[in-house]
C-alpha cells in the first residue's frame, strides 16, 4: 500500500512540476520585450539608430549592454524594442506631425549628418571629469590648423566675451541644434554669417582657460549639451 501510495505522489510531483514550467514557459514571453535585431551599416551611429526607431538612447545602450554605447561597428546586430520592422536609417527621414496635430508633443529632433570639426585626439570627454561636468569634448590639433562647421547655418555667436572659453564660434543649424567651438585663435565668421558644412570657421588656439591648442566643441540639442559622439560619425 505504501509503495503504491509513493508512487502516486510522484507521479502528481511529476506532472504538477511539468504543468508548473509549462506556465512558465508561456508566461515567461512577458519577460523578454518584442522587437528585431539591426544589423549597423557602415557610417550609423547608435544615435541615428535611436531617432529612426524612436528608442530612447540610453535604454538602447542598455538593453543591448554597450558599455561603449560610442563604438558600435558595421555588421554588429542591435536589438530594438519595440520594433516591428527593420529599417534603412542611413535613407529614413522621420515623419513630421501633420499641421492639424501641432498641438500635441513635439516630435523628435530631426536627423542631420553631422561631420567632425577636427580631425584629432579627444583628449578630454563628455560628462564627469574630475568631479565637474564636461559638456563637449576637448580635441587636440595644431596652433592654426582650421576648424569646420559641422553643418550648415547661422553663425550667433563669434566673441571672446564668455569668461574661460577664449575665442568661441556658436552655429544653430535649425530649432533643434546649435554647435559650439571654443579656445579659438581667432574666429573667421561674424554673426549673422550663414555658413555651409565643411567651411572654415576658426583656427585652432589655446585662448581661455587652454593650456594646450585644441578645440572645445560642443553639440546642444534643444538648447542641452549632448555627447557629440553619439551625433558624429
Amino acid at each position: 500500500m505504501t509503495v503504491r501510495l509513493n508512487f502516486g505522489y510522484n507521479k502528481l510531483s511529476k506532472l504538477g512540476f511539468m504543468k508548473f514550467f509549462l506556465i512558465i514557459l508561456l508566461s515567461g514571453c512577458a519577460f523578454f520585450p518584442s522587437g528585431i535585431y539591426h544589423r549597423v551599416q557602415k557610417g550609423e551611429t547608435l544615435w541615428r539608430i535611436s531617432r529612426v526607431y524612436e528608442v530612447d538612447l540610453d535604454e538602447l545602450a542598455r538593453i543591448n549592454h554597450l558599455a561603449d554605447a560610442t563604438k558600435i561597428r558595421a555588421g554588429q546586430m542591435i536589438f530594438i524594442p519595440g520594433a516591428k520592422e527593420r529599417k534603412d536609417t542611413l535613407a529614413y527621414v522621420p515623419k513630421r506631425p501633420s499641421p492639424e496635430r501641432k498641438e500635441e508633443a513635439k516630435p523628435p529632433p530631426e536627423l542631420i549628418d553631422f561631420s567632425w570639426p577636427l580631425q584629432g585626439e579627444i583628449l578630454t570627454g563628455f560628462g564627469k571629469q574630475s568631479g565637474k561636468r564636461h559638456q563637449g569634448l576637448d580635441i587636440a590639433g595644431k596652433e592654426g590648423v582650421p576648424i569646420v562647421a559641422i553643418y550648415g547655418g547661422i553663425v550667433t555667436y563669434s566673441d571672446n566675451k564668455l569668461r574661460g572659453y577664449g575665442n568661441m564660434v556658436i552655429v544653430k543649424h535649425n530649432e533643434d541644434y546649435s554647435s559650439v567651438y571654443a579656445h579659438n585663435s581667432i574666429n573667421l565668421v561674424k554673426e549673422g554669417e550663414r555658413v555651409n558644412k565643411g567651411q572654415a570657421i576658426a583656427q585652432v588656439g589655446a585662448t581661455g582657460w587652454a593650456e594646450v591648442p585644441h578645440l572645445h566643441f560642443e553639440i546642444r540639442e534643444r538648447g542641452k549639451a549632448v555627447n557629440p559622439v553619439f551625433y558624429l560619425p
